[in-house]
């Protein structure tokens, strides 16, 4: 598959190290985004980013809730785009939040990479057969409004 075949995602943990190795593990796969911080995710999100595997804390403090407010800031601006959150932290009132706020799905890590990239794959298909759908209604909206 080439690049431009491979869907983009965008994968944001301030953990570098898990940042990275993530980043090689879909990197086959996926065309992969990376960023450590809410600034350098809003920075590189675009439109063509099909999906955010978010880490819900951006930073080890236990009140930190920058994946949260980062996922509300994706809601906003790109209301389609899928957004899975992921945690090492047995926080159930923050994974309710986040699923509350419209997160596609939440993982605990570490990840089982295998049901990683069949989770993902299946997201992205889902999120782009609802996009489809939305365009056609509203062709077909259009064609039935000519008359």
């Amino acid at each position: 598959m080439g690049n431009s075949e491979r869907p983009k995602i965008l994968i944001v943990d301030d953990v570098r190290e898990y940042l990275y190795s993530l980043e090689n593990a879909l990197g086959r796969e996926f065309n992969v985004l990376a960023a450590a911080s809410m600034d350098e995710a809003k920075e590189v999100m675009n439109k063509e980013v099909e999906l955010v595997l978010l880490d819900i804390r951006l930073n080890e403090e236990p009140q930190n809730r920058d994946g949260i407010f980062l996922l509300e800031w994706c809601k906003k601006n790109y209301p389609l785009k899928p957004v899975v959150m992921m945690s090492s932290h047995r926080d159930f009132d923050m994974a309710v939040d986040a699923l509350n706020l419209g997160a596609s799905y939440f993982l605990r890590k570490p990840i089982n990479i295998p049901q990683l990239k069949a989770l993902l794959r299946n997201i992205i298909e889902q999120a782009r057969l609802s996009e489809e759908n939305v365009r056609l209604r509203k062709k077909l909206s259009e064609y039935e409004n000519k008359d």
